[in-house]
């Protein structure tokens, strides 16, 4: 994978342009970050053998906290004995009544009943005065509580309270209270360091919300019951009062109020009158017409002989009789006339009754029609009559019409405050019911019982996490040290940078300095002749053989070797090079340029001669007389034998040219130790007489830095810069930088011989 990586600069990437110095896009796969891991394991594993240690530590020294849990349900049924509305109507079971209940269960002051009914403040676990702690027990060294004993000191009222309120904010802090998924259902949770107490105070949480339901109520039935009997009295006295000023009324004015016939409702004395004058003149109408019209009828028949059809005639007793008598008289007469003639004088007798019964049917007839007109008379009289007494009804009904109105609204008022009075009478009768019959909305579905495992820490589990978390931060500090090392591991990293080639990573020799059992003591430089198959041999053999391309027309005889700083091993390289180029069988000597701090000497022991650099350059001695032998080999060295305190005259003098022109005729390869480049410059004017410089890193030390700005003093005196060298870089940790952790590195190894034979 590609990445742009701040973390892994000394990867292996590409090989970069010539003089770039900035960042680039590193290729980082996980077979690189496996290697970070095994360079660095023992970070890693330290780092999180230190975390999980911390973690165990912190974890058994944590006081264990036990979790007791109640369970309570909100519960929208109604138990109602009596089919009336309550004074608090039960709790609805949508989402926001369950919340504002998880919020009243988490109240300060439901926490408060709470508190007091199971004396928290005199326990340690809740009352931080009665519990021992080190910070108390520190106090008075803490400069902050110096400051605070400047403050003017609380009474017993303010330091009851602010018990009282660190009291209440361990209660809150120790509480937990949540809805049980979608239901109705609210677990409370309480923490305690006491099983027995973490049980306890979770069930007492519990009773006092319900009992705080349960009082809510009461209480809203008695403030209802209170306040309906204030308000009864009042609406009585109203009452009285409008019915007290509709009586006054009707006395005031005259309007007395009978029942009606119908017992539903009481109407006027006057307009029970008009209604019943109304009823009789309609009563006379109706006679008036039937008697008009009946005297109309029995005139016509009467006119048109056809009297006997009259229904008065025909119903008369008087004329029915008449009737009889001369239908009897017919008979006799048909009987007499077949026997007598007509003027027989019985004939003529009944003749002579005939006709008298007749006149008198006549006058009977005639006596119905006067009566028939005398009826319709006394008819339309009577009408007459009623309408004149309504029309006078009418007429005093009008003068009172605005007293009746006023009168309604007195009633009207009067029938409201009637009707606003019942329904509180009615109302208080519900209330008083239903005082002794309150439910709580919420009832105990799970009481909590004493816990057998803490619920904190729960060890298992922080472990198992606390683990890979471990191996994973000592995996980021050992990315952030390889981040935070300012030093180079690879070459292509020092190429990219510096913007030269790397000749040779030597690799340090862990036993140099140290004692052979000859009694000398043991340098790298020796391994290029004791063991010339050994990979520090090798990789001086690629230094020597990257001098030498550097410049392939004109070969460098004149080679200066310089460091950014001291320690960098420029000496050793340079005494190994030399070594390796005069086994070849070539002229070469090494010069101790480095006059303030001359190091060959040091390297090789003991040498022959009274003479050295130091002398030529005075002119006390020849070159002959200062050159001498390596005693491990055929190259010859010029030495220094003591510090100069005008090391930088001698270094720029006229002398040291003609020495180094006098030795380039003499030697194959002229080797110069050089001063590093950042504390003096001596090397700048040496530069100047070289053919190539070859500048040292050492593996993983030198600063980058320090390095860049060495290269760049180099540059600035235009010195002939031929390649880096990498120095004294882990054996190990260098070759898996470079080959990986296959078996690459151990395949190249096998070309070595980097132990001592017997």
């Amino acid at each position: 994978m590609n990445v742009q990586s701040p973390m892994i600069d000394d990867l292996e990437v590409g090989r970069p342009e010539a003089g770039q110095t900035g960042g680039s896009q590193i290729k980082v796969s996980l077979v690189d970050l496996w290697q970070i891991a095994r360079i660095r394991a023992r970070v890693i594993l330290g780092a999180a053998a230190a975390v999980l240690v911390a973690v165990t530590v912190v974890l058994f020294a944590l006081t264990p906290l036990y979790t007791g849990t109640a369970v309570v349900m909100l519960d929208p049924r109604q138990n109602n004995v009596v089919d009336v509305q309550q004074v608090l109507a039960g709790l609805p079971g949508d989402q926001t009544t369950i919340l504002t209940q998880v919020q009243i269960l988490e109240s300060d002051d439901l926490a408060t009943r709470v508190i007091n009914k199971m004396k928290l403040d005199q326990d340690p676990e809740f009352n931080p005065s009665l519990k021992w702690s080190l910070g108390r027990f520190l106090g008075p060294l803490n400069p902050l509580n110096w400051l605070a004993a400047l403050s003017p000191p609380l009474t017993p009222e303010q330091q009851a309270a602010a018990t009282r309120e660190a009291v209440m904010q361990i209660f809150e802090k120790k509480l937990n209270v949540s809805q049980v998924g979608l239901s109705t259902a609210i677990e409370i949770d309480f923490d305690s360091e006491d099983p027995g107490k973490a049980a306890a105070l979770a069930n007492a949480v519990a009773d006092a919300y319900v009992e705080d339901q349960l009082n809510a109520k009461f209480e809203a039935t008695q403030r209802a019951t209170q306040w309906l009997s204030g308000r009864l009295g009042q609406l009585a006295a109203a009452s009285s009062a409008a019915q007290a000023a509709v009586e006054k009324y009707k006395v005031d004015h005259h309007l007395t109020e009978v029942v009606g016939s119908t017992g539903t409702g009481s109407i006027s004395v006057l307009d029970q009158q008009i209604a019943q004058v109304n009823q009789q003149l309609m009563q006379a109408q109706t006679d008036r017409a039937a008697a008009e019209a009946t005297a109309a009828r029995v005139r016509s028949l009467v006119a048109s002989g056809h009297a006997a059809e009259v229904n008065q005639v025909v119903n008369s007793p008087l004329i029915s009789q008449l009737r009889g008598q001369e239908a009897q008289l017919v008979e006799q007469q048909a009987q007499l006339a077949s026997r007598y003639g007509p003027e027989h004088p019985k004939m003529l007798d009944l003749q002579a009754e005939k006709r008298d019964l007749e006149a008198k049917i006549g006058e009977e007839i005639s006596h119905v029609v006067g009566t028939s007109d005398n009826d319709a008379a006394v008819a339309r009289a009577h009408e007459a009559v009623l309408q004149d007494t309504l029309a006078r009804l009418e007429s005093q009904s009008g003068v009172q019409g605005a007293d009746r109105v006023k009168l309604a609204q007195l009633e009207a008022n009067a029938d409201s405050s009637r009707s606003l009075y019942d329904a509180f009478v009615a109302r208080s009768k519900q209330t008083q019911q239903e005082e002794g019959m309150q439910v709580p909305d919420a009832r105990i579905i799970s009481r909590a019982s004493v816990p057998l495992k803490p619920s904190f820490p729960k060890k298992l589990i922080i472990l198992a996490i606390t683990f890979p978390a471990a191996m994973l931060f000592g995996f980021m500090v050992a990315f952030i040290l390889e981040r935070l090392d300012d030093g180079f591991r690879v070459a292509s990293r020092a190429e990219q940078v510096l913007g030269f080639p790397v000749f040779a990573t030597l690799p340090d020799i862990p036993e140099a300095g140290k004692t052979a059992p000859g009694g000398a003591p043991v340098t790298a430089a020796d391994l290029v002749i004791d063991r010339p198959l050994s990979s520090f041999a090798e990789a001086v053999r690629g230094l020597q053989m990257g001098i030498s391309l550097s410049n392939v027309d004109k070969a460098p005889k004149v080679i200066v070797l310089t460091s950014a700083v001291p320690g960098e091993g420029k000496t050793t390289t340079a005494l190994s090079l030399a070594r390796h180029i005069a086994q070849t069988g070539q002229k070469v000597v090494i010069v101790d340029a480095d006059l303030r701090r001359p190091n060959i000497r040091n390297i090789i022991g003991k040498v022959e001669g009274t003479h050295d650099l130091i002398d030529v350059l005075r002119g006390t001695a020849t070159l002959d007389q200062a050159l001498v032998p390596d005693p491990k080999g055929p190259a010859f060295i010029l030495p220094v034998m003591s510090h100069v305190k005008n090391a930088p005259d001698l270094v720029e003098s006229n002398a040291m040219a003609k020495t180094i022109a006098h030795l380039r005729t003499a030697f194959d390869y002229v080797i110069i130790d050089s001063a590093p480049i950042l504390p003096v410059n001596d090397t700048k004017i040496l530069a100047r007489l070289a053919d190539a410089v070859v500048f040292i890193v050492r593996w993983e030390q030198t600063p980058r830095n320090a390095a860049f700005d060495a290269v760049k003093a180099l540059r600035e005196v235009r010195a002939p810069i031929a390649g880096i060298v990498l120095t004294r870089a882990d054996t190990k940790r260098f070759h898996y930088y470079s080959f990986g952790y296959g078996s690459y590195y151990y395949a190249y190894s096998k070309y070595y011989e980097d132990r001592a034979t017997a």
